[in-house]
């Protein structure tokens, strides 16, 4: 078989020896250039197996001749490895950016040399796509090369511009800064935001420019990030020439050169005006809630008190009974509602806490069967159980818990119609870390699209028999709330005219 050609392109005479005879001990035929006019007219002429080139050469260094040959499709495939003395920084980077399929260093071993261009030279060689192609004279490698660069030049002005561009577009402001904390660029909407034009604003120290509080901000958040201490997102304020402030949410990042040393920084100012006025109704809303909920709850309490009271203490006929157990059970129901929706209010701005114990299942569903049962039986509806024996003791919350059962039957009862069944299941999950609690009732199901939606606040459950759709209130919402604090899962299965069924899992702890 006829030996691989391998170019090797150097100046120094003494390099370009110790590389053929490397080489060619390996069994290669060896093409010597002196410099890179004459590595791209050789390439050519000679269409080697592989190319190894030095990067200071006369008339063409090393990435020029990288950088002609991989952009012709015609000598494209030729692997070419740079080989270097240099200790510039970045010949690596800039190797690989002009095309080079391999760097190396010289005075490395020769037997990784040639382990190298044994891993770049294809098994066959590549057959050229002519018969004949054509060697440039050094005017014409000059000119492509020439046009080359024209092209590239183009094509990064064009993405700056673009780049530029976009962020003069941004609905948020940017400042980039150097290593010194000095403004050195500003899109349109930061100006906006200061009230400043961005030529006012370049050289100046970010502290000074912006003032308190988002300059000392920015200042401290950049100084964290070059002691190597990402800084996570602020809020703050900033303030423009009017003296007027804007709330803004603050996101530093560092700037790397390609060698990877810090060259200064960008800095993302977010306009949050609007979700602080959102913020606010929320409080507002979240105040009043607390404040309704607890003028509703103090007298329905002391009301409920004094009906069961009397229930315990009177002679009562049946019918005043079966009025008292009325009213009982309805002011439970509105405790009950009062309760979910104060603790729903306290999940969402994070104030309500778990208060675990030990649960115990067969009491647990007991305990719940107890409190909907008089709702069962006036609508002549049997409450089954099925529970696994001997189910571990779990740590959980049990009246939040409770209260899930509780609104999970209350919901059953409600969509089941009379003389029908509910059932309560509870049994371990099969990867055995985990309690799966189960409600199924025989009501007429839930349509597949109101799954995603039955757990928000108010959901609307829309009932073929009544024609009409019922609200699911907070309950399934507090539900899903408790039941995803405890770190489980909430889920629905239902199919229309055969029932539903809620299941829910808690973790064993």
């Amino acid at each position: 078989m006829e030996a691989r050609k391998v170019l090797v392109a150097d100046d120094s005479p003494v390099v370009s020896k110790i590389l053929s005879r490397t080489l060619q001990g390996a069994g290669y035929t060896v093409i010597n250039a002196a410099d890179g006019m004459e590595a791209a007219q050789a390439v050519y002429c000679e269409l080697p197996d592989l190319v190894v080139l030095d990067i200071f050469m006369p008339r063409m260094n090393g990435y020029q001749v990288c950088r002609l040959l991989k952009h012709d499709p015609l000598v494209a495939h030729i692997p070419i490895i740079i080989n270097t003395g240099s200790d510039v920084r970045g010949a690596e980077f800039w190797s690989r950016h002009t095309g080079a399929d391999a760097f190396m260093f010289k005075g490395s071993p020769p037997a990784e040399l040639l382990i190298t261009v044994a891993q770049l030279i294809p098994a066959k060689p590549v057959a050229p796509t002519s018969s004949t192609i054509h060697a440039p004279a050094p005017e014409e490698i000059l000119c492509k090369l020439s046009t080359l660069m024209d092209q590239e030049l183009y094509a990064s002005i064009a993405k700056q511009i673009e780049l530029k561009t976009i962020l003069e577009n941004l609905c948020e402001g940017i400042i980039t800064l150097d290593t010194e904390q000095q403004i050195t660029s500003a899109n349109h909407f930061f100006c906006q935001m200061i009230g400043k034009a961005e030529y006012e604003l370049n050289g100046q120290s970010v502290g000074v420019a912006l003032g308190e509080p988002a300059g000392a901000e920015i200042s401290e958040m950049f100084a964290q990030a070059l002691a190597g201490q990402l800084p996570p997102s602020r809020d703050s304020e900033i303030r423009s020439q009017s003296g007027g402030l804007t709330p803004v949410a603050i996101n530093v990042e560092l700037v790397h050169d390609y060698l990877g040393e810090t060259i200064g920084g960008v800095c993302l100012l977010q306009d949050i005006t609007r979700r602080k006025q959102i913020e606010a109704l929320n409080q507002v809303k979240n105040d009043l809630t607390h404040m309704i909920v607890h003028d509703l709850r103090t007298p329905l309490t002391s009301l409920l008190t004094g009906l069961q009271t009397v229930e315990a203490l009177g002679d009562l006929n049946v019918d005043q009974e079966e009025f008292l157990n009325i009213s009982i059970e309805g002011g439970e129901i509105l405790l009950g509602m009062i309760n979910d929706l104060l603790d729903i209010s306290k999940m969402e701005d994070g104030s309500l806490r778990l208060e675990y114990q030990a649960v115990t299942v067969s009491d647990l569903v007991l305990r719940a069967e107890r409190q909907v049962n008089s709702l069962a039986e006036a609508k002549q509806l049997k409450l089954l159980t099925e529970i696994m024996p001997d189910l571990p003791v779990f740590s959980g919350d049990e009246d939040k818990l409770l209260r899930t059962l509780v609104n999970l039957l209350s919901n059953a009862v409600k969509f089941t119609p009379e003389t029908g069944s509910i059932t309560i299941a509870v049994r371990l999950a099969d990867n055995r870390d985990e309690v799966v609690f189960t409600v199924h009732d025989t009501g007429e199901g839930i349509p597949a699209e109101a799954f995603e939606r039955i757990f928000e606040k108010f959901g609307q459950v829309e009932t073929r028999q009544a024609g009409r759709k019922m609200s699911t209130g907070l309950g399934l919402t507090f539900c899903k709330m408790v039941v995803e604090a405890h770190q489980g899962r909430i889920w629905v299965e239902s199919e229309l005219g055969r029932g539903s069924t809620f299941s829910f899992t808690i973790p064993l702890r």
